[in-house]
């Protein structure tokens, strides 16, 4: 009960403040709903009476009248209910996708990157989509009960007046019937909490099959079969938890059928008994049936509106929980001027959660305002990962991390994000335009400066809509499909354009050829200016546009100093890496 009142409870509130009409026009489709049966309930007997009694025709040419009018009146108000009620109803889904999107991109970072996390985003989109119906579904069954309800009361009123006994039988019915449809219910939603996963996998493997970004590698290292194979087995899987519940449900389903064909056998005969007794008269007896039918039928719906609305409020408060799910990280109030910072490391260590491996183990390093700091080692040392707790993707495990003094959880979240203007080795862009690229919703950013400043001078000027020119052909048959290279500035030109006191950037230069590197490099402080910044690049010819190195190894920093030196110290970390690669450019 609980779940159900948090649903309706939230997903009301929700689509009634976005699209009020929509309940008022479930609420008339209900009304009328409710007043069709009895149109006929009244009307047919008196119509049957007078074939069998008086034969009046002006008076039978009347009541068929008021009879087919008054449901023809009442389908074609429910036709048009209907039909704007689908309208809203598409809309809603949309909207309430929208929500879980933006709830998506809202998460810590952190929680992006948890099993759990995942897992619940999808229980919470699959919930919603595939099985609740969202909020049009759980609606329908919420105003179907409230219809069935006030229908069923109309109708015991009429064997209760008449036929007591059936009414008595009826109620037996019932419950009967209502264990096992409760019984079905409690089953699919079992099954639903086991296809969470298979259904991710099923989407991983059958989106990633048609990407067109993996194309080249699926073609190249014939990973077709090993795809689609993947797939076969994650559907066999979707499908032996489908045909689990098929087979559980049976027994349950023609239990049903046969207590429902035995209700029906007793109605007709022992109304045909009053009839024949002359208790009752024939349209009394057609009315009786009527009404049994229409019990049957309400009383039924309210089992299922009941059985249903658990069911569908069971998979839509995956939502609820989603939307209200725990956040990874403390968040402060302090607020934060955008200047150079003192940013210091104090004894930070760092695993990442449900893991016990320390990826960084006692790092303690104080930067300057304003210094550039580059930051080298081998995979795996922990140097994007010092990066990551700078941010704010992951707190510490231990230690803590201060910005001009004080612990970075201190600080409001929001304002703490906007000091930092990271480019990542993962970066992504995305299917908009190269100038939403970089500016993102800053329309006064200068991008044709920007791009420009990054070497990206030649690249815009054969776009034919320059900047307005889409990447990639997701939406625009016309969009440009940019160089590694090319996106990797690009990603260069969004970092400078945010203008933060921070620049981040994380092998900024992997995909650039020699020269274009070597402008980047030529370009360091120029592109940083006074602004502090973290380079990371496996490039150590990158080392000396920086004011300090910090060596990463085994998640310590082992060495740290300037190019100079650490390239005198014998048999050190940097001083081998460096002459590593710099015998090749010698030889």
């Amino acid at each position: 009960m609980r779940k159900i009142t948090e649903v309706i409870k939230v997903l009301f509130s929700t689509a009634g403040r976005k699209y009020p009409v929509f309940f008022v026009l479930k609420t008339v489709r209900m009304l009328i709903n409710i007043a069709m049966p009895f149109i006929a309930l009244f009307i047919s007997p008196r119509i049957v009476d007078e074939i069998v009694g008086a034969r009046d025709v002006g008076r039978l040419i009347t009541l068929a009248a008021l009879l087919i009018g008054g449901e023809a009146v009442c389908q074609l108000a429910n036709d048009l209910c209907t039909n704007y009620i689908n309208r809203y109803s598409n809309r809603l889904e949309r909207y309430f996708s929208v929500l879980i999107g933006r709830h998506v991109m809202e998460l810590d970072f952190q929680l992006t990157e948890d099993k759990e996390a995942l897992e619940q985003i999808e229980k919470a989109r699959t919930g919603m989509e595939w099985y609740s119906g969202g909020v049009d579904g759980i609606s329908d069954q919420f105003f179907g009960f409230l219809g069935n309800l006030f229908k069923a009361a109309g109708f015991v009123t009429v064997l209760a007046l008449h036929a007591p006994v059936l009414l008595a039988v009826m109620v037996v019915y019932t419950g009967l019937n209502a264990l096992f449809v409760y019984k079905c219910n409690k089953i699919g939603i079992e099954a639903f909490a086991k296809l969470s996963k298979v259904n991710r996998l099923f989407g991983y493997f059958g989106w990633n099959i048609v990407d067109p970004r993996y194309g080249k590698d699926i073609r190249l290292y014939e990973a077709r079969d090993m795809m689609l194979d993947s797939w076969k087995e994650n559907t066999d899987r979707s499908n032996t938890h489908w045909k689990w519940q098929g087979d559980t449900c049976l027994p349950f389903n023609l239990s049903s059928d046969f207590l429902s064909l035995a209700r029906s056998v007793f109605a007709y005969f022992y109304v045909a008994l009053l009839a024949i007794r002359k208790i009752i008269g024939v349209g009394t007896f057609t009315q009786l049936i009527a009404a049994e039918g229409g019990l049957d039928g309400a009383i039924g719906g309210m089992v299922h509106n009941v059985t249903e609305l658990i069911k569908r409020c069971s998979y839509a408060h995956e939502y609820v929980v989603f939307m209200d799910y725990p956040e990874a990280l403390a968040k402060g109030t302090k607020p934060i001027e955008k200047k150079p910072h003192e940013i210091e490391f104090r004894h930070v260590s760092f695993a990442y959660p449900k893991t016990d491996r320390k990826v960084l183990d006692d790092v303690s390093i104080r930067i300057a305002p304003g210094e550039h700091l580059s930051i080298v080692g081998l995979n795996g040392a922990g140097k994007t990962t010092f990066i990551k707790l700078l941010c704010r993707l992951y707190d510490p495990t231990e230690g803590e991390i201060l910005v001009d003094g004080t612990d970075i959880r201190e600080y409001d979240y929001a304002r703490y994000m906007e000091q930092f203007a990271p480019v990542f080795q993962d970066f992504k862009l995305f299917a908009f335009s190269l100038k939403e690229n970089i500016a993102f919703s800053d329309e006064d950013a200068d991008v044709t400066a920007l791009a420009d400043r990054v070497g990206l001078h030649d690249f815009v000027a054969k776009l034919e809509k320059g900047t307005d020119t889409s990447i990639f052909k997701f939406f625009d048959e016309e969009g440009v499909e940019p160089s590694g290279g090319e996106q990797q500035k690009i990603a260069i030109a969004r970092a400078l354009g945010k203008d933060a006191p921070v620049v981040i950037l994380d092998e900024p230069t992997a995909a650039l050829d020699p020269i274009a590197e070597y402008e980047i490099y030529k370009q360091f402080n120029t592109l940083v200016g006074g602004k502090s910044a973290f380079y990371i690049s496996h490039r150590l010819s990158s080392c000396q546009f920086c004011d300090r190195i910090a060596v990463f190894s085994d998640g310590h920093i082992a060495e740290y100093g300037t190019h100079a030196e650490l390239e005198k110290i014998d048999g050190g970390i940097y001083a081998r890496m460096f002459e590593a690669q710099a015998k090749y450019y010698k030889e």
